[in-house]
C-alpha cells in the first residue's frame, strides 16, 4: 500500500482542548448610579450598622444571573455592596457568608409566615473593621472574596451574618449609613438583635419563622450587588479538521467538514478535483489554516516537491494553499505533531484502493526506506541524530 508524506511548518501554538479562563461581573441594580435606601433603618440587606447583630438572606434568581447561562465551570469569586456613609463611628464586625444553590425563587410561606432557609458551612469568615469617620459623606464599597462553584440556571442564596464584638458597638439611629437598594423587593429578609447572633437564632426553636416580634423584616429589597465570577470558555472547536467539499467550500458540518478522531486520523471519500484544507482553531476561536499563512494570506508548507505525487497537489486558493485530489476514491489521512521537533507536523495520505495508486509520491513501504523531515531518502537507518519517517511511523535517532 503506497503513501506519501508531507512535513508542514508548525503554527505557533495548537489549541487542541485548551480552555481560556475568563472573568465576568453581574450587577444587580444600578451599580454606578444607585439611589439611597428609603425604607426602615433596620430592615436593609446585607446589614445595617445600627444594630450589634444582624443577619440577612438574599435570593438572586436565575433571571438576575442570566449572564452566566451557557458558561462552563463558573466560580463566584467576590461579592460587593455599596452604602452611603453619613455617620462617624468606628465599626467592628465579625462576618460569616454562606452561599447555596437552590431551585427556589421565593421564600417559603407556611401558615402565612415567611420562612428563612437553613444554612450550614460558611464560605467566608473574617473581621470587618472600619472607621466611618474617614468616609463621612462618601460612598463606600465593601467586598468579600469568595470561592464558590456555581451552576448557571440555579438561584443563588446568600446568607450574611454580621456580629459586633460587644453589644454596644452600633451607630446612633440619628446617623445615616444605608446600603443602596436595587428596588427588587421580596427577595431578601433580615434579622436584627442587639444581644444574639442570627447563627444562634438559626439554632433555636423559633427558626425558621420570620416574624416582626422576632426582629425580622420580610419584604426587604435586594441590595445593589456586584457579583464577580470566573468561567472557562470552550474554544469554538478542538483539534484538526478537513474543510472543503469536497468541491463545495463550506466550513459548516453540512458542507463537508471531516473531523479527525482521537488518534488524529480521518477517512474521506473524495470526488475527482475536490479541494480541502486542514485547519485547527486558536484559543480565541479563530480559524488557523494548517501550516499558517504569510502576509499575503497564502498558506506556506515546508514540503519537498518530490513528495507530492500527481494524485494530490497543492494549489493556491483565495485563502491560501489548498490540497486538491485528482482521482476520486477513499483516502486515509493521518496527522502527527512532532512536539520534540519544534512542533512540526507530519501528514500522511493513503489512497485505500490498491488499484489506483497515481497519488504516489514516495513508496515508503515498498522500499523500507527512511525519510528525514525535508523528504530526503535514506536506504538504511540513518545514524545522524534526528527525526525520520519509516513505514509511516516517526523514528527518533539520538
Amino acid at each position: 500500500m503506497k503513501k506519501f508524506y508531507m512535513i508542514l511548518a508548525a503554527i505557533a501554538a495548537f489549541a487542541f482542548s485548551a480552555q481560556a479562563q475568563t472573568e465576568g461581573t453581574i450587577n444587580v441594580g444600578d451599580w454606578d448610579n444607585a439611589s439611597t435606601y428609603n425604607g426602615s433603618y433596620f430592615d436593609m440587606a446585607p446589614t445595617n450598622f445600627y444594630i450589634a447583630h444582624t443577619g440577612a438572606q438574599m435570593i438572586y434568581t436565575p433571571d438576575l444571573l442570566a449572564d452566566m447561562d451557557g458558561k462552563q465551570n463558573v466560580v463566584i469569586t467576590k461579592l460587593q455592596f455599596k452604602f452611603d456613609c453619613e455617620t462617624w463611628e468606628d465599626i467592628t464586625r465579625d462576618v460569616k457568608i454562606y452561599l447555596q444553590e437552590t431551585d427556589a425563587t421565593e421564600f417559603a410561606v407556611i401558615e402565612g409566615i415567611k420562612q428563612f432557609f437553613t444554612f450550614d458551612t460558611p464560605v467566608y469568615e473574617g473581621q470587618y473593621d472600619i472607621s466611618l469617620l474617614d468616609y463621612y459623606g462618601d460612598e463606600c464599597t465593601i467586598e468579600f472574596p469568595i470561592n464558590f462553584a456555581f451552576t448557571p440556571g440555579k438561584s443563588l442564596l446568600v446568607t450574611m451574618v454580621f456580629d459586633a464584638q460587644d453589644d454596644d458597638n452600633c451607630t446612633s439611629g440619628s446617623d445615616y449609613a444605608p446600603f443602596y437598594t436595587s428596588g427588587i423587593t421580596g427577595k431578601a429578609m433580615t434579622y436584627t438583635d442587639n444581644w444574639s447572633s442570627f447563627v444562634n437564632y438559626a439554632q433555636g426553636e423559633d427558626f425558621p419563622d420570620a416574624t416582626a416580634t422576632l426582629g425580622c423584616g420580610t419584604n426587604v429589597a435586594l441590595p445593589v450587588t456586584q457579583i464577580s465570577y470566573t468561567y472557562e470558555e470552550e474554544p469554538a472547536e478542538e483539534g484538526f479538521f478537513l474543510v472543503g467539499s469536497f468541491n463545495d467550500w463550506n466550513q459548516t458540518a453540512e458542507g463537508g467538514r471531516i473531523t479527525f478522531d482521537e488518534n488524529d486520523q480521518a477517512e474521506v471519500e473524495f470526488e475527482a478535483g475536490a479541494e480541502f484544507k486542514v485547519i485547527t482553531y486558536d484559543q480565541d476561536g479563530s480559524t488557523i489554516w494548517f501550516g499558517g499563512q504569510d502576509e499575503n494570506n497564502v498558506g506556506y508548507f515546508l514540503i519537498n516537491s518530490d513528495l507530492l505525487g500527481v494524485g494530490i497537489m497543492t494549489v493556491q486558493g483565495d485563502n491560501g494553499a489548498n490540497f486538491r485530489v485528482e482521482e476520486a476514491g477513499t483516502y486515509e489521512i493521518n496527522l502527527a505533531v512532532l512536539k520534540d521537533f519544534n512542533g512540526a507536523v507530519v501528514m500522511t495520505v493513503n489512497k485505500k484502493q490498491p488499484e489506483a495508486i497515481s497519488t504516489v509520491g514516495v513508496d515508503a513501504n515498498a522500499d523500507n526506506a527512511y525519510y528525514n523531515l525535508m523528504g530526503v531518502k535514506f536506504n538504511s537507518m540513518p545514524t545522524a541524530a534526528g527525526i525520520y519517517i519509516h513505514n509511516g511511523k516517526k523514528i527518533i535517532v539520538k
